[in-house]
């Protein structure tokens, strides 16, 4: 915000609105992250390609939009998407702080929400319900999910239903929303691992 506050000031408002698209001009800031690797900061313009920011050798898989609060989406999303807050909230997979993060080549994008929900539980307040309760119990049956586990998919649907509105902030809700977005954008991994038959999971049983 600063630097577009100096931008503004040293070259003036029609300078910097010829950045970006004409409904949203100007740049944001991009953290892209892959895998475990520091997140790199990019400037880029409203209205450019998100794909564009995608590495070619990661291109294809799916994206983690908006954080360990965000929402994974399908690369056929990411492909037709822009960096503007405005589309890709119409597309689900709002922008959020401004991150980016795809799983390192040949890495389990299930196994990865794994690890951001087992994060997200121990992280809490443990000040009500929810966070105390809810999300190690939410955490234990995305586990379960990803190693096959009979009747984790129902259990986790289950928890993803109850939890949202319930806390006293809204981190069970962010937590959630991971979750919800990981069964609809990673069908395929979770019907992989229902059957057994991915052969990229890590995750200790």
């Amino acid at each position: 915000t600063w630097a577009h506050v100096g931008a503004l000031a040293l070259a003036g408002a029609a300078a910097y609105s010829r950045l970006g698209s004409a409904d949203e001009p100007g740049t944001t800031l991009i953290s892209l992250g892959v895998g475990a690797e520091p997140p790199h900061v990019h400037e880029v313009e409203h209205g450019a390609p998100l794909a564009d920011l995608v590495p070619t050798a990661l291109r294809g898989g799916p994206v983690l939009m908006g954080g360990f609060h965000g929402t994974w989406v399908p690369w056929e999303t990411v492909a037709r998407a822009t960096v503007s807050p405005r589309h890709l909230t119409e597309l689900g997979a709002p922008l959020g702080a401004g991150v980016v993060h795809l799983p390192a080549p040949g890495a389990c994008p299930l196994e990865l929400t794994v690890r951001i929900v087992g994060y997200l539980a121990a992280e809490s307040a443990g000040r009500c319900g929810p966070c105390v309760n809810g999300l190690p119990a939410l955490a234990e049956a995305v586990h379960g999910l990803a190693l096959g586990r009979p009747g984790a998919r129902s259990r986790v649907e289950q928890l993803a239903g109850l939890l949202p509105g319930r806390g006293a902030c809204a981190h069970p809700d962010g937590t959630v929303r991971l979750v919800r977005s990981t069964m609809v954008a990673l069908t395929a991994e979770v019907d992989a691992h229902e059957h057994g038959s991915c052969r990229r999971l890590r995750v200790a049983s």
